[in-house]
């Protein structure tokens, strides 16, 4: 059984919830009390399933505001921005964090709409005392797993565990993203899927509909159709929401100058910069910075 921790933070490079100790490929934490969370912005570099086992928090995903109260359960995806913004003093979490390459290997078997669905929800909520007791046995058994470091079959144990947890969760809001048959994933679905891969991998450096296309070896009208139709938005749409939180993230987690941002993200000057972004957010980068303040600790 894992044995119960005390007061770590999201950012802990150690044994944070967010990170993964050194050489492991997956944690899990059992009834974690975070009383005094202080959690700087930051883009996921692993798979997590939180789970709230008591008190309240709000929280940013992709800087969207969720409060999250017990019974709750969070889904962070790789590359997402996550921010606790403020906490109750007895909020007490248990958790799985995992690689990205067990991530792939254990959602291999569904299709996108579902993770379009959890990127759109990363907040679910876990009611009925059968749904309940079947999320604790799950983290019961990840939890004594993570603890036998010398079973020759740990990590597949692991990845069948998570697969299963994941299958159960898709089972239960599979009415909610699908209108078609489950067992069957669409050209176009899978297409979709990898143009948004590819805009999460280029979010800092690739503005143009145009390179996603050639990238996926299809035509820009063909790549709009697609995404249109199964989305509701443009891949312009897409790509400019993703690159707007790229650069929220650079403006509240450095101090550098707008010139140095719009360089290291490839506009071609600080007025260009300055235009795009305003007229996706309304206001300047120098305004949402001072407005939102840094994230930085000074020593």
């Amino acid at each position: 059984m894992c044995m119960k921790q005390n007061k770590p933070t999201f950012a802990d490079s150690a044994t944070g919830i967010l990170q993964l100790p050194s050489e492991e490929p997956f944690v899990v934490g059992m009834n974690v009390s975070v009383p005094s969370p202080e959690f700087q912005l930051q883009k996921l570099e692993h798979f997590t399933l939180v789970f709230v086992n008591q008190g309240t928090a709000q929280v940013e995903i992709d800087f969207r505001l969720f409060r999250i109260k017990q019974g709750d359960m969070l889904v962070l995806a790789t590359a997402q921005f996550f921010q606790c913004i403020e906490a109750t003093p007895d909020l007490n979490l248990s958790y799985v964090t995992f690689t990205h390459d067990i991530y792939h290997e254990v959602t291999l078997v569904f299709d996108t709409p579902f993770f379009a669905f959890l990127k759109e929800y990363p907040c679910l909520s876990v009611s009925g005392e059968e749904n309940v007791r079947h999320l604790n046995h799950m983290l019961h058994a990840l939890a004594d797993i993570y603890q036998e470091r010398d079973h020759t079959f740990r990590l597949p144990m692991f990845r069948n565990l998570v697969q299963n947890f994941l299958m159960n969760l898709y089972d239960k809001v599979k009415g909610q993203f699908l209108n078609h048959d489950i067992a069957h994933t669409s050209q176009q679905e899978e297409l979709l899927g990898k143009f948004i891969v590819l805009v999460f991998q280029h979010s800092g450096n690739r503005r143009e509909v145009q390179f996603y296309a050639d990238s996926l070896s299809i035509t820009t009208r063909y790549l709009s159709s697609v995404v249109k139709s199964l989305t509701g938005n443009t891949p312009k749409d897409i790509i400019d929401t993703r690159y707007i939180q790229e650069i929220k993230m650079q403006l509240r987690t450095t101090r550098d100058s707008m010139q140095e941002i719009a360089f290291r993200l490839d506009f071609p000057d600080q007025s260009f910069f300055n235009r795009y972004f305003k007229k996706h957010t309304g206001i300047t980068p120098l305004e949402y910075r001072r407005s939102r303040g840094s994230l930085l600790v000074s020593f």
